[in-house]
Formats: C-alpha cells, sequence, structure tokens
C-alpha cells in the first residue's frame, strides 16, 4: 500500500480532536430534503413485506439511477449520467473496499442486514471526493436496546431455492452484542441444447459489539467494533444469446458458458468511537480496513478474437449442429484482490444558533490484478476440454491514497440559513505494471478544492434551497491522461412535509468539463477496457426528480403510497469516439443513461393483512458500444407483489411474486447477446421477530 498510513492517520485524528463538535453532523435543507424523500426503511411494515436481499426496485425507490442486471448480480446503479465518484456506503464508511483504485468494483450489502438506506444527491463537501457526485448510505441494524432480541426469515420459491437468515441482539448495562447470519442458495437450468445448472450462493455474516462509558466517567462516550464477512459463487457469466434465440427462449444459456463463473470473498473491520465533549460538542471518530477477493471467468473469444455479433452466431450454430472438428474457445479470467485502510473524524460544533461541521479522513488502499486467458475446446457433444494452461494479458498493482478536509458551516438567521462550506482532497496514485505486459505505468497525484453554498428558508412544512458546489472526482491510474472529473452542480429543491404527507421537487444542472468511463454497463470488456478508464470532455447533465409519500389512514385499513419520478438528459457538446468504449455523435443522450425512471410503492393493510406492490420502469437504452451499433434495450417495466399475514405479533407468513406479469425483461445487450433477468417467481416465506 501507500507510504506512511498510520501517521497521516494520525495527523487526521488530531485535526479533529482539535475541533470541538457536536451530537449530529450538521446538514443543509438539501441534505433534509434527500433524507426525508430519498429515504427508505428497510424495517417497516410496507418494505419488511419484500424481505429483499438485495433489490433494483428498493433502490430505485431511493432515487438511484439502477441499470439492469441478472439473476444472483450485485445492483448496479449510477447517479445523474455518472458512476465515477457515487459512493456506496455504510454507516458513513465506504462499503467498496478500494474506492480509488477498485474503478469497476460494484458492491452493495445484503439488505436484509440493513436498517434503512437513503440516497443524497447533492452530497455535502465533508464526504470527500469519491462521494462528491452522490452517494447511497446505508445504516446497518442497530443492537437492540432490549436484553435479548432477534428475528428470523426463512423462504422458497417455486424453483426450489431458498434463503435463511436471523438476527440476534441484546444489550446488558453498558455493554450491547448483534450477531447476523445470512444464507442464500438458488439453481437455474439455462442449458439452451444440453441441460445445465446454474448455481448461486452467497453467506453473510456480521457481528457487532458495543461499550458505553463506564459509571463516573467524566465525559460520555461509545465505543463500537463490527465485522463482516461474506461470499459469494455464482456460475452466470456474460455470454448470452443471439435475438433469435433470445425470443424463443430468453432464460437459456449456449453450453459455451458452463465454465463462466465469479467467486468473492470480503472482509470488513470498523472500530467507531464518539466522544461527548459537551452538550454542545461530539467528536466521532472511525478506524477501517477491507479487504475483497475476486475471481472471475467469462467466455469472450472465438478462434482468438473477442465476441461479436457475427462470431455469437456462428456459436449459436454450433450449439444446434456441432461438428467433430469442435470450435476453438477462450475465456477471459480475472484475479483480484483489493484492499483499502482508513480513518476519519468528523463532528458538529454549535457557536449558538449556528453549526461547524469540521471532517478529516486519511484513506490508502491497493488493486492486485491479473487478467488473463485460457484456451478450450468446444466438443462435438457440447462438452468443454481445456487446451491451456491459463495465461496472463495483463498484471498490475495499483495503489492509491487520499488526504481529505473540510470546514462546512451552517449559519441560522431564524426561516432563513445560509450553508458555506470548503473541502480539500489530495490524492496520490499509482501503477506497476511487470516489462511483459502492454499497460501503461503510472506515478502521479493531484488535488482539488470542492467549494459550496446553499441558501435556503424553511418556514411551517415547507423548505426551499438553491445550492452550487464544485464536484471533483481524481483519475484513477489507468487513466492516461490523468484528468480529473470536474463538474459545476446547480440544484433548485422544494419540499413539502406535514404529517403523513412528504412532496419534493429538486431540478439540477451538472456542468462537467471530463466525465470518467471505464468498463461499465452495456460493454463487454476485454482486458484492456477493464484497466483503463476514459474520459469525455464535455457533458452536460439536467433533469428533474419528483417525490411523493403519503399514508391515507381510515378506520379498518390504510393505504400507504411511495413514488418516485426521474427525468435525466445527459449529453455530450461534442461527438465521442474510442477504441474501447464506441462512438457516439455530439448533443445525443450519453448511451448508458435512461432519460426516464419511475419507482412506486403502494398497497393496503386491513388489520392482519397486507397486500404491497413494487414497481420500477425504465425508458429505453440506447447503447451502441464498442464501435459496433446495438439494437437498444427497449423500455421495461418491473412488478414485484407481495402479500404478508402475522399469525400472532412475533409471526408471520409472505407469499412475495418477482416479476409479476412475467415479462421478457432485458438484463444486459452486449456483443456478447442479450441476457433476461428472472422470470416469474414465488416466494413462500416465513418471518419470526422475538
Amino acid at each position: 500500500m501507500s507510504n506512511h498510513p498510520f501517521s497521516l492517520s494520525l495527523i487526521a485524528v488530531a485535526v479533529l480532536f482539535a475541533c470541538q463538535s457536536a451530537d449530529a453532523v450538521a446538514e443543509t435543507v438539501t441534505e433534509s430534503i434527500d433524507k426525508t424523500n430519498n429515504h427508505l426503511e428497510l424495517k417497516q411494515s410496507t418494505q419488511t413485506a419484500f424481505h429483499y436481499r438485495q433489490s433494483d426496485i428498493a433502490v430505485g425507490l431511493t432515487g438511484a439511477t439502477v441499470l439492469p442486471t441478472a439473476t444472483s448480480e450485485d445492483v448496479e446503479l449510477m447517479h445523474r449520467g455518472v458512476s465515477d465518484g457515487v459512493a456506496v456506503m455504510q454507516d458513513g464508511i465506504f462499503f467498496s473496499p478500494a474506492p480509488y483504485s477498485g474503478q469497476n468494483l460494484v458492491i452493495q450489502p445484503n439488505m436484509l442486514h440493513q436498517q434503512s438506506v437513503t440516497l443524497s444527491s447533492m452530497t455535502s463537501i465533508v464526504d470527500g471526493s469519491e462521494a462528491s457526485f452522490g452517494k447511497l448510505e446505508y445504516q446497518s441494524a442497530a443492537i437492540s436496546p432490549k436484553k435479548n432480541a432477534g428475528e428470523f426469515n426463512v423462504e422458497m420459491n417455486d424453483n426450489s431455492d431458498f434463503n435463511v437468515g436471523g438476527i440476534v441482539s441484546g444489550t446488558t448495562k453498558e455493554y450491547g452484542m448483534l450477531l447476523a447470519l445470512d444464507y442464500q442458495s438458488a439453481t437455474d437450468e439455462v442449458g439452451y441444447q444440453v441441460d445445465r445448472d446454474a448455481d448461486a450462493t452467497q453467506a453473510d455474516l456480521m457481528f457487532k459489539i458495543t461499550a458505553d462509558s463506564l459509571p463516573g466517567a467524566r465525559n460520555k462516550q461509545t465505543t463500537e467494533f463490527s465485522y463482516q464477512y461474506s461470499s459469494k459463487d455464482t456460475d452466470i457469466g456474460t455470454l448470452g444469446l443471439t435475438n433469435a434465440d433470445f425470443d424463443q427462449d430468453p432464460g437459456k444459456l449456449y453450453s459455451a458458458a458452463n465454465i463462466d463463473k465469479e467467486e468473492t470473498e470480503r472482509n470488513r473491520y470498523v472500530l467507531a468511537h464518539k466522544l461527548y465533549l459537551s452538550k454542545t460538542s461530539t467528536v466521532a471518530t472511525d478506524f477501517y480496513y477491507q479487504t475483497y477477493s475476486q475471481k472471475v471467468v467469462d467466455m469472450l473469444y472465438v478462434d482468438g478474437d473477442t465476441i461479436n455479433s457475427t462470431l455469437l452466431s456462428n456459436i449459436a450454430a454450433f450449439e444446434i449442429n456441432p461438428t467433430i472438428d469442435g470450435m476453438d474457445l477462450g475465456a477471459l479470467s480475472q484475479d483480484n484482490d483489493f484492499a483499502g485502510f482508513g480513518v476519519q473524524t468528523k463532528g458538529v460544533n454549535m457557536y449558538g444558533q449556528h453549526e461547524v461541521t469540521y471532517s478529516a479522513r486519511y484513506h490508502t488502499d491497493k488493486a492486485e490484478m491479473e487478467l488473463g486467458g485460457q484456451d478450450w475446446l468446444w466438443n462435438q457433444d457440447l462438452s468443454l476440454t481445456s487446451v491451456s494452461d491459463k495465461e496472463a494479458f495483463a498484471v498490475y498493482t495499483d495503489d492509491a491514497s487520499a488526504f481529505s478536509s473540510a470546514v462546512d458551516a451552517k449559519l441560522n438567521y431564524g426561516d432563513w440559513s445560509i450553508n458555506i462550506g470548503l473541502g480539500y482532497e489530495h490524492v496520490s496514485v499509482s501503477r506497476d505494471v511487470s516489462d511483459e505486459y502492454n499497460l501503461t505505468e503510472a506515478d502521479f497525484s493531484d488535488d482539488g478544492w470542492m467549494p459550496s453554498i446553499e441558501v435556503a428558508y424553511t418556514t411551517g412544512a415547507w423548505s426551499a434551497a438553491v445550492q452550487a458546489k464544485q464536484a471533483w472526482t481524481a483519475a484513477s491510474a489507468g487513466n492516461l491522461e490523468q484528468r480529473a472529473q470536474e463538474a459545476l452542480q446547480y440544484q433548485l429543491a422544494v419540499a413539502y412535509q406535514q404529517d403523513t404527507l412528504a412532496l419534493a421537487m429538486t431540478a439540477y444542472l451538472h456542468d462537467y468539463d471530463n466525465q470518467h468511463i471505464g468498463c461499465m454497463f452495456g460493454m463487454i470488456c476485454d482486458y484492456e477496457q477493464i484497466a483503463l478508464q476514459e474520459n469525455i470532455e464535455d457533458v452536460t447533465v439536467t433533469g428533474i426528480d419528483l417525490s411523493a409519500e403519503y399514508s391515507l389512514t381510515f378506520d379498518r385499513f390504510s393505504i400507504p403510497f411511495k413514488a418516485k419520478y426521474q427525468y435525466t438528459q445527459a449529453e455530450t457538446d461534442i461527438g465521442y469516439c474510442s477504441n474501447n468504449n464506441g462512438c457516439f455523435d455530439g448533443d445525443s443522450q450519453l448511451p448508458w443513461v435512461p432519460k426516464q425512471q419511475f419507482s412506486f410503492s403502494s398497497g393496503v393493510v386491513v388489520g392482519d393483512v397486507s397486500v404491497m406492490a413494487q414497481a420500477l420502469f425504465q425508458s429505453e437504452l440506447e447503447y451502441e458500444g464498442n464501435l459496433a451499433a446495438i439494437e437498444p434495450i427497449d423500455s421495461q417495466w418491473k412488478v414485484n407483489l407481495a402479500a404478508t399475514y402475522s399469525i400472532t405479533q412475533q409471526h408471520e407468513v409472505y407469499l412475495r411474486v418477482e416479476n409479476l406479469f412475467d415479462e421478457t425483461l432485458v438484463a444486459s445487450r452486449t456483443l456478447a447477446g442479450l441476457q433476461a433477468q428472472s422470470e416469474m417467481t414465488a416466494y413462500l416465506g416465513y418471518q419470526a421477530r422475538f
């Protein structure tokens, strides 16, 4: 890893301990509007009816733009037309272990172990550069204040897949403890001509132990240690079907994909400390260390060439009429290890009615990447025989270290408030490549200033805020131009909240001088695309977000409702073309950004029975990639339904139906063909609380 992590970490700690801070971090009116309208309580009854482990609909209900994914894959997301600089965080800490070095790494936590998730659109400057274009913030399950408490969940679907998990926790005097376990197992029959089982398993563990200050302590304080472990093993790769075969049977895959797989394992350690210096002053410090290993195999080559539409048609023809000579195929393999360490401090101090937030963070991470290939012979009986050992195409190590600090002041004058913030971050990145591999080494540093200003007015149930911010995210080691992503961001937000009704509207403009793109949705990525990051010089993103949430309550029943609508226009000011990411014209929509997304959750609760529906609509994705035209992904509706019956206050049973109307939903359309999302699937489950 990068040099001197501990010395700089101590500096970061000293910065905040020299500054007094308050119990809750000062937030802008814009952030409070986000927390009201982009927030989803995962433990509330209308959400727990679905018992999602992971869900694009649930994430979409926060306002994030979710991209279609195949079964058992992590939810991919972007925000307002950009993916770099959009952070996934848990309890205020990066969830991805290497957010600076792992430019293509997307990880989402198990929702069953979370209590809430919130999207912040215009983030505070205290969040730093890796969250300067948005963040999805999870709050993990909290330790129960009771002596003993817990929950247990088990469910099975009509394919005999099953999920089982539970959480137990409790508090005794000044100590508390939590243990959460979950296991998921699924099997799909995906063989097109030959029966093939595609298995997926995942195991998650979370452990917490917390201690309050001892009796008689001069200052109240809390300390929490947490550990998380997750392992995942899936058999689905990127190889899909031709248009004709997809129309005939979208749930299948060619037997050439028999060796496709992904195996991952992660560990996460966090030590969190909070010290209450006075009634108006608190300091919080977090130390964290995370590791993640990833092994991936994707069938990607035919006769040494990357799969395209013609070669995919040859695969389809061979599946139907295999020849005695067989077909020469090749797989792209990845064997990657990521690790990240950091310490951050944050707090708020009250100066009368005014609040000031101080923050500092030191973060260092490393990505050790090995990308290679292996030759296979596809035999006449449609079996696969290895004909070569795995050969490395690229072996490199990316190192990154970042130091950030910020001061954010909220000045309150009656109904009016002015929020002024200034953040600074210095990032150093390097890439070490062995001599025999055709990649460019790197060793550079960059720094950015991130000023922000907000003027807001709040009266009664109404609030409004105008905000402007300079957002900045450093280039990765794979960026040959070494140019940071920068944008001037402007936003107007108006919200109304009273009793059970909440409404919000935000209109925004983001003017990019440089936008980062890498291996992302809609691309079949060779080792070069995985290793490199490119830049689009000028991009303008404008849009509007609308949200509504209310609950109608009558004598015998209630009707909850939550909806989000997003319109995003993301256009390049000039044309763009590259060997890695394709070509598109100027003044055209970025082809991986849907113009419209709509999500809603509603239903009826009658006594012990509830019936809830959740839905996600996304407009057409017009992707044309890798210098070859591909048909767009048509607009799609996805609807899930859950019915719950509470036997007693502690026990309930439920039925969940995913993809209720059994629509043929495309997960990806690339040069390697089409893959589908899951077909209509029914789950029967049982939930207990004690």
